[in-house]
């Protein structure tokens, strides 16, 4: 089941930018979301062959399928009148859509909208497209189609146009086969790769082509590549042709971003109405380049009837769980943080939580410690509190000491337990026994992970909300998987695991995931491979329980504190590009990544 998402998203190396799919009134609570199979129905559905009289009036149907609408009598009229779409269409009817609409428009709408981007890619490379040469390689399907829609308008807006066709015409599909049939009539070059020759033919062009269109695989790949079909993305990748993927670069699973075998290194990408998961996650995401999203008449209602549980993390939407304080506004209003950790040689992992909690906005942030490690974890501190455990001099934490720190987070709004927690035997009984006793919300970070490896379902005794924060490690050892089916998986894996425990679960990594106990997920799209030092984490989990602490939800406290923990690292490597980032170096950032956030200009120097 393909997985497409409407989303803006910030690659490593690229912006992706949104066009307007939905009216105005819609946009304003459709936020970036990812709906499932409906597009595959849509554009990828096999179609019975249309006559020559249907094209002659297709692009008068094109204009009315896309014209402007809202949620009125003409949205609905459209759609519920179908001779108004097929009226020129005879002999046999085409296979429709659950909307009614025929594919080969909704190819047609793809095809022109990636061509008006490639001619703007042309005059900024050529300065004349009509002066310019581009190659279109096409497959067999409508991925296919779409390559020869567009080899038709840039043929007529003066371009030259070659294409090369990865199949035999009998086996490409019926709407890619009517669209050949147009090039044909049209005197438009189409070349067919049958085997070496052919590749090396495509190689010899691409030396002197000023832009290259993959048309080969859509987004219904979920195999290895191989054969002819890899040759030809190994030559395509090794041109210096700058490249233009329709709808995801061949190669890419556009449900989990995966390359399967090989994958074309687009400079551009096309898609259509929503964005793929394979646009976002890695290592898909770094394959797309620039990527734009179309609008080719996929109906508004469409996307307010889906079932959509998964969206990703921009600016708006973290901007929007943000609110400004009153002028009355005091420290306690801010809220107590409790961070409970540290251990001998690991009482810095408590200390960098109380840091970033501190600049989050927490009020009152208390490290609370083993007695005997207070007085290092106190000379570490200036403006975060210390409260010590009594602990016989053993420097760790143990289930007896449990009624007396109860009794101390007795004043927390949100708690945090596991910063240098360390691993002890008695560990794993500390940390079972101390969930169910928390009356707030809290946040379980590294030791007090592993302390629940292999046994997650303790969790299910928590009797307030809980945020896990697990790196793929942590994660691997808490649901005993493989670290390589967690990668692999990482939303189902995430999902799973809030579902089944009832918990807000941050899968830390290259696009961390955010998973909701009531299964929604949300992608990060910050942060950068700088980031990647001791004691991030530590950062992270202060900083979210800061943002609880003062009022957010567990679930948007998690998504903000993701983001802007980011968002932190990557201001810093924009100003100092390829330079490696501390915890406390976000954390000192904190107010950057803020401003940028709300849209405010930092202050000169």
């Amino acid at each position: 089941m393909q997985q497409i998402c409407r989303l803006r998203v910030l690659t490593e190396t690229q912006g992706v930018h949104r066009s307007s799919l939905t009216p105005p009134a819609f946009n304003k609570f459709l936020r970036f979301l990812i709906l499932t199979m409906l597009f595959c129905n849509f554009h990828n559905h096999p179609h019975t062959t249309h006559t020559e009289q249907f094209m002659e009036d297709l692009q008068t149907a094109t204009a009315e399928a896309v014209k402007p609408m809202s949620f009125t009598e003409k949205l609905v009229n459209i759609f519920a009148s179908p001779g108004e779409l097929y009226e020129n269409v005879r002999d046999t009817g085409p296979s429709k859509s659950n909307w009614l609409i025929p594919a080969i428009v909704l190819m047609e709408n793809a095809g022109r909208s990636c061509t008006d981007r490639i001619f703007r890619i042309l005059e900024e490379k050529v300065g004349a497209p009509q002066e310019s040469s581009v190659a279109v390689v096409c497959g067999k399907g409508n991925n296919g189609g779409d390559g020869m829609v567009i080899a038709r308008h840039l043929h007529n807006r003066g371009a030259y146009v070659e294409v090369f066709l990865l199949g035999e015409v009998d086996d490409l599909s019926a709407d890619a086969r009517t669209q050949h049939e147009i090039l044909r009539r049209m005197d438009v070059e189409v070349r067919v790769i049958r085997d070496t020759e052919g590749v090396e033919d495509l190689r010899t062009y691409l030396e002197e082509v000023h832009l290259c269109v993959d048309a080969i695989l859509g987004t219904g790949l979920s195999s290895p590549l191989s054969g002819i079909v890899r040759e030809v993305v190994e030559v395509v990748n090794l041109s210096m042709a700058p490249v233009f993927a329709v709808d995801i670069p061949t190669g890419i699973d556009a449900t989990t971003g995966r390359i399967l075998g090989e994958a074309i290194r687009a400079d551009y990408t096309g898609t259509f109405g929503l964005l793929k998961l394979g646009h976002v996650l890695l290592p898909g995401s770094i394959h797309c380049g620039e990527t734009e999203i179309y609008d080719i008449g996929i109906p508004s209602r469409a996307i307010f009837d889906a079932e959509i549980k998964t969206e990703a993390l921009d600016e708006q939407i973290v901007k929007s769980m943000l609110s400004v304080r009153p002028p009355d506004f005091h420290k306690g209003d801010a809220g107590r943080v409790y961070i409970v950790g540290g251990s001998p040689g690991m009482t810095g992992a408590p200390c960098l939580a109380g840091l970033g909690a501190l600049r989050m906005g927490a009020g009152l942030i208390t490290v609370v410690t083993p007695e005997s490690l207070r007085p290092i974890v106190e000379a570490k501190q200036m403006e975060v509190m210390t409260q010590g455990i009594p602990d016989g001099g053993k420097g760790y934490f143990t289930p007896e000491m449990i009624p007396a720190l109860i009794e101390v987070l007795s004043k927390a709004d949100v708690v945090v337990v596991g910063p240098g927690l360390g691993m002890t035997d008695s560990m794993p009984d500390f940390v079972k026994g101390l969930i169910p006793k928390i009356k707030v919300p809290f946040l379980l970070d590294a030791d007090a992970l592993n302390a629940l490896s292999g046994e997650a379902t303790a969790l299910q005794g928590a009797s307030a909300p809980c945020i896990l924060t697990p790196h793929p490690g942590e994660m691997a050892r808490l649901t005993k998987e493989t670290i390589e089916s967690i990668e692999v998986s990482r939303i189902d894996s995430a999902r799973h695991l809030a579902e089944e425990e009832r918990v807000t679960v941050i899968l830390k990594g290259a696009r961390t995931i955010v998973a909701t106990p009531k299964g929604d997920i949300f992608i990060n799209t910050t942060g950068n491979p700088y980031m990647a030092s001791g004691g991030m984490g530590d950062a992270l989990t202060g900083m979210i329980a800061a943002l609880a602490s003062q009022g957010l939800s567990p679930n948007d406290a998690a998504c903000a504190g993701v983001f802007l923990h980011g968002m932190s690292a990557d201001l810093l490597v924009r100003d100092h590009p390829m330079t490696p980032v501390t915890a406390t170096d976000v954390i000192g950032n904190i107010r950057g990544a803020l401003q940028h956030t709300l849209g405010e200009s930092p202050p000169e120097e």
